[in-house]
């Protein structure tokens, strides 16, 4: 067995001990005072909530020693999205260019008009100088890859891509509001709006 495999097994048992744990703290400190304790075994959300847990912990985890490596935040968000991207891979997921209509809430994006239709270019491999495209909020601090944010409703904005340049392993998108972020970010590529009416 090579070193890497058998750290990874310590690793599996540090994290089997540690969820083992969490759920023990659950039951004893707060699923007690649950109204859906009776049916907790049916909904297991002990299970969930443990699981949530530790997988936030390895996140930040990660992007802590990132961080303490030197890692700028826009070189960070694309490694974290190209990690995401290849988990779904290894998943059975693919990560396809794929032109998709999609009906727009009127609190995902303020820019468009109210319950309008957009068709979009999801997953874009590139973009050019002049395309429209949908990019995260601000406010929005995970990443979440294209299709899956697009379709979960979470909100967007759009801009249009000022400049786009290669550096170290990643592409980076400039937009006309000034941001910096990496390709693997743009939820897709605006190509038209369809408004009720």
């Amino acid at each position: 067995m090579g070193v890497l495999q058998k750290r990874q097994m310590d690793f599996e048992e540090h994290c089997k001990t540690a969820y083992s744990e969490i759920m023990k703290i659950l039951e004893d400190k707060y699923c007690w005072k649950c109204p859906m304790r009776s049916t907790s075994t049916q909904s297991r959300c002990r299970e969930l909530h443990s699981g949530r847990l530790l997988q936030e912990a390895l996140e930040e985890g990660i992007i802590s020693q990132l961080v303490e490596t030197g890692v700028v935040s826009v070189e960070l968000e694309a490694l974290m999205n190209r990690m995401l991207k290849k988990r779904i891979k290894h998943q059975g997921g693919n990560q396809r260019e794929k032109t998709i209509i999609l009906k727009v809430e009127a609190w995902q994006n303020t820019d468009l008009a109210p319950d309008s239709w957009i068709k979009v270019k999801v997953n874009p491999k590139r973009v050019r100088v002049g395309d429209e495209i949908l990019i995260p909020d601000e406010q929005s601090d995970h990443p979440l890859v294209g299709t899956c944010a697009l379709v979960a409703g979470f909100p967007f904005q759009t801009a249009r891509v000022q400049k786009t340049y290669h550096e170290g392993n990643f592409w980076y998108v400039e937009t006309d509001n000034e941001r910096i972020l990496p390709l693997e970010s743009v939820f897709g590529v605006l190509i038209k709006v369809f408004e009720e009416g």
